[in-house]
């Protein structure tokens, strides 16, 4: 008894290790982003320094000194304005990609995959099913142990569920589809290539 709970907690273990290396690479990915975006920022800041030492040294010069100096100035404004519009955009187009590799990515397959006949549980952002999962081993723990060799009810009972519900199901109804395509029963249509 006391070895299974420590095989269990072993199991559970094992998925919080999975679950905080993930997060972990997530926060190691916001880190960069928000590193670059540091330096983005600083890089306006010197922009905006040299502009205006620029615009203190113009009021030194004659004209021609004058004119190269607008020209300079135009030519680091533009720039200070594309780092400025990149700096807006950055945000939009990392949370755009964070949205889709979460959110649309996934419930775009599982609409695919409903549409070729395949059920399952829809897909939940950031706890999926482990609330499930966590409940049918609670419950799985609490029954007492049968002595037989089917342990997977007791090991993993969620993936025993999930198997029995789906796919035992989807092998029984395709095999009864298949059993009720006698010869005598078929007929010739002219859609049909046969």
């Amino acid at each position: 008894m006391l070895k299974e709970q420590v095989e269990a907690l072993l199991q559970e273990n094992i998925i919080l290790k999975r679950a905080v290396g993930i997060q972990h690479e997530r926060q190691k990915e916001s880190e960069e982003r928000n590193q670059e975006l540091q330096h983005l920022k600083q890089m306006v800041t010197q922009y905006q320094e040299q502009l205006r030492t620029l615009e203190g040294k113009r009021s030194i010069g004659d004209f021609s000194n004058e004119q190269a100096m607008k020209e300079k100035e135009k030519g680091e404004r533009e720039r200070l304005q594309a780092t400025a519009c990149w700096i807006r955009f950055l945000p939009v187009y990392s949370l755009f990609q964070h949205m889709s590799l979460s959110q649309l990515r996934p419930k775009k397959l599982e609409r695919c995959i409903r549409q070729q006949g395949l059920t399952g549980n829809s897909y939940k952002l950031l706890h999926g099913d482990f609330r499930e999962m966590s409940k049918m081993t609670k419950e799985a723990n609490a029954r007492p142990v049968n002595f037989s060799h089917d342990i997977v009810q007791r090991v993993q009972p969620f993936h025993d569920h999930s198997i029995k519900k789906y796919v035992l199901q989807r092998f029984l109804d395709i095999k009864e589809a298949s059993m009720d395509l006698k010869p005598s029963s078929l007929k010739k249509d002219k859609n049909c290539l046969v």
